[in-house]
């Protein structure tokens, strides 16, 4: 009889089938929070956050117990009160971990309104439809690149073998929408309170597996805002075309054993 071996890609294939089923529970679970942000000229009463870079992410503390927050960057924030009102100087992933990272609710992301680059002029063209403001009227709106004065969010997986999808829920204060531009300023819209129906996928947000992505994030107005963002870790594109890989080579491998 034939002795069977089984190839390097078929083990490295099975190895993918194996790791994407060991880990499957994780991509039943989702995390949802509470985001408070304030858009005003003065700063809001307790924690807050002014400047530097923060992203929005997720993370399974205890198995099955999947957390959305904030994730601050060396470099945030600056600022009075011991760093824009938070208890210390938030270091890059050192301790004390609650200098780094911060629940949702536990602070308010305070856009300065006095900075003069926040407020723009809503284009013409029903394209901006979706950002809940009038053609030629004020829309603020937070850019892809760190500007001093004004927080710069991002949303990541950059730690995560799997791709994370950000959607935003109900919001309260004014319309929030986020978007990406071409070249020539044309909006893609993924996040629309008011009319997640003119949105690519539903106000649905995809950031792949060890990625990070920074949008355009506007607001409608001035004032206070809360909005309900939920993360839902899902397999990755390579993790599934290893599954993909792996059950053809098993089909293969099987077939082969009974030809043998």
């Amino acid at each position: 009889m034939k002795k069977l071996t089984i190839s390097s890609f078929a083990l490295a294939a099975l190895a993918a089938v194996a790791m994407i089923l060991g880990t499957s529970s994780a991509f039943a679970q989702s995390a949802s929070g509470t985001f408070n942000f304030s858009l005003s000229a003065t700063a809001p009463a307790g924690p807050y956050w002014q400047g530097g870079h923060g992203d929005i992410d997720i993370h399974e503390h205890t198995p099955g117990d999947w957390e959305i927050h904030y994730h601050f960057h060396a470099s945030n924030p600056t600022g009075p009160t011991g760093g824009n009102g938070f208890p210390g100087t938030p270091a890059e992933e050192g301790p004390p971990e609650w200098a780094w990272e911060w629940e949702s609710d536990a602070l308010t992301t305070w856009i300065d309104t006095g900075v003069p680059s926040l407020a723009l002029t809503r284009p013409v063209g029903t394209q901006w439809d979706f950002t809940g403001v009038s053609s030629g009227q004020t829309l603020y709106v937070l850019p892809t690149t760190q500007v001093a004065g004004l927080p710069f969010i991002g949303f990541s997986a950059e730690d995560h073998t799997f791709d994370v999808i950000y959607t935003l829920g109900a919001v309260t204060g004014g319309t929030i929408s986020a978007w990406t531009a071409d070249g020539f300023g044309n909006p893609t819209a993924l996040w629309s309170s008011s009319s997640p129906g003119d949105t690519l996928d539903n106000n649905s947000l995809a950031v792949l597996a060890g990625g990070h992505d920074h949008v355009f994030i506007g607001f409608s107005q001035a004032g206070e805002y809360t909005a309900e963002i939920s993360a839902v870790p899902e397999p990755s594109t390579y993790a599934l075309l290893g599954l993909g890989a792996g059950a053809l080579a098993l089909l293969h491998w099987r077939k082969r054993s009974r030809q043998g």
